[in-house]
């Protein structure tokens, strides 16, 4: 072993939390942590820069090689410290479905940044670790709840990232529907126009606005007419057969709103009673049974607590 990272653990685990984002009209903005954990196994086995990768899913869907995400990120951080990655074991324990809309390449990137960081004796906060992290992932709104936790507001630009972490309400949770297919994150970002009406974006700060106004608030009745969108998920939705119908489903049980998870395929409903939930969750799974589509519900939670290392 050489000498930088002999007094650090040479084994130990990175745990994420799936994330949201957009919640409706916050496009690339508003991101929510959730208790549905990636966990990433890291053991430092010596000097020379090997990987060894293990995973509960198949080489098929995610890389055994240095192309892996988790890699890459962990990799860069020595790269940046202008040192040698040292040789590596990395079991991948997967519970985030990917390609899904919960932020599973955000976590990878993260467990790989907050790794390197603690074999190299932690010389990144939090803040310069959100900044490499959206450098890397390109988009703040999975980055910043992964690492941070909780709600967040948060921008990147020019180079500089921001973000501001506030409260959510814990009587708000959310059911959760994943369809038997995928969304490839590159397919829902190209099919995006790169131009938008006026009075489009306009509509989305107002509501954007008054989303983050009325969670803050607590106020319920508010939250009901907030979560609409005009740029981003009429436009997925032609990814994602039968969208339109499983969400209204969703409020038409009970649901004080329903959207598109990050880029997809994921469908959420808010809700703020137990009791409904089940009876959401079953609309919105029957109805996009009606477009020939199978999904699995989960039933999640807010989580206030970001990534963490054991």
């Amino acid at each position: 072993m050489t000498s930088w990272y002999k007094e650090n653990m040479d084994k130990f685990s990175v745990k994420v939390p799936a994330s949201t984002s957009n919640l409706g009209p916050g496009f690339d903005v508003l991101g929510l942590a959730l208790d549905l954990y990636n966990r990433y196994d890291f053991e430092i086995t010596g000097e020379t820069g090997e990987l060894a990768y293990s995973s509960n899913l198949s080489p098929e869907a995610i890389p055994y090689s240095k192309d892996n995400l988790v890699y890459r990120a962990f990799d860069y951080v020595f790269k940046k410290e202008n040192k040698t990655s040292p040789s590596v074991k990395i079991h991948f324990d997967a519970q985030i479905p990917t390609t899904g809309g919960f932020g599973s390449s955000s976590t990878a990137i993260v467990a790989g940044l907050m790794a390197a960081n603690q074999i190299l004796g932690n010389p990144y906060d939090q803040n310069k670790l959100l900044k490499i992290g959206t450098q890397l992932d390109g988009h703040p709104d999975n980055i910043t709840p992964a690492i941070a936790g909780g709600l967040v507001v948060c921008i990147y630009a020019n180079s500089n990232h921001h973000y501001v972490k506030l409260d959510w309400d814990q009587n708000l949770f959310f059911v959760a529907i994943t369809p038997d297919f995928k969304v490839p994150t590159a397919n829902a970002r190209s099919i995006l126009p790169t131009q938008v009406d006026f009075p489009d974006a306009v509509f989305n700060i107002g509501y954007s606005s008054l989303l983050v106004a009325a969670l803050a608030a607590k106020d319920t009745e508010v939250l009901k007419q907030c979560f609409k969108d005009r740029l981003h998920q009429r436009y997925r939705a032609q990814l994602v057969p039968g969208m339109r119908c499983v969400l209204d489903s969703g409020v038409e049980a009970g649901a004080i709103g329903t959207m598109l998870s990050g880029a997809g395929s994921t469908l959420i409903a808010v809700v703020d009673n137990q009791q409904v939930a089940e009876t959401v969750g079953l609309a919105m799974q029957s109805a996009w049974l009606q477009s020939s589509v199978k999904s699995e519900i989960r039933y999640l939670r807010a989580v206030d607590n970001g990534a963490s290392i054991s």
